[in-house]
């Protein structure tokens, strides 16, 4: 989960992530088009580091008799989810590559964080685990989104994570 270097960085971040995504999944496509790999992605959910597998368990037989519920059972079980440690939505991007035909090889495959790509380019010098400060060259003097440096930070990040991630299987 993202610790906030300020209240500031919060706020802009809170503006930025969407464009971010917006911008991350577009250049995934651009350039996973010029390579020979499917791209998949995979809806994950990320638990806080202290969530045990009970927990995680208990979260996902909850939520599953939330949609059968009565109003007052309702009441109750959202009660006790608030009392558990909550996911967050994640996506991966799985990109597969087909097995030669002339081998008997597996597919090869590559995964990346789609979000943590979009953290990579919202926030300066992104470090997981340490406190996040939005990263300047992406906002103009008026605080408004400087759309240019936003796609070019992108662009480069995304193909960068994609060809390494590839060359890596």
């Amino acid at each position: 989960m993202l610790t906030f270097a300020s209240p500031t960085d919060e706020a802009q971040a809170a503006e930025l992530m969407q464009p971010c995504l917006i911008r991350v999944v577009d250049n995934i496509r651009k350039h996973t088009e010029t390579l020979d790999w499917r791209t998949d992605y995979l809806e994950q959910l990320r638990w806080p580091g202290d969530a045990t597998p009970e927990q995680r368990q208990q979260v996902r037989d909850l939520a599953a008799q939330l949609s059968e519920a009565s109003p007052d059972d309702e009441k109750a079980i959202r009660q006790q989810l608030s009392q558990l440690p909550t996911p967050a939505p994640g996506y991966e991007l799985r990109l597969t590559q087909s097995a030669s035909e002339a081998a008997a090889e597996e597919p090869r495959t590559a995964t990346l964080d789609v979000w943590e790509l979009c953290f990579e380019v919202c926030f300066d010098n992104y470090q997981p685990q340490q406190p996040v400060s939005v990263d300047p060259a992406l906002l103009d003097e008026d605080g408004e989104i400087n759309w240019l440096a936003l796609d070019e930070k992108a662009k480069a990040l995304v193909e960068k994570a994609i060809d390494r991630a590839t060359a890596a299987v």
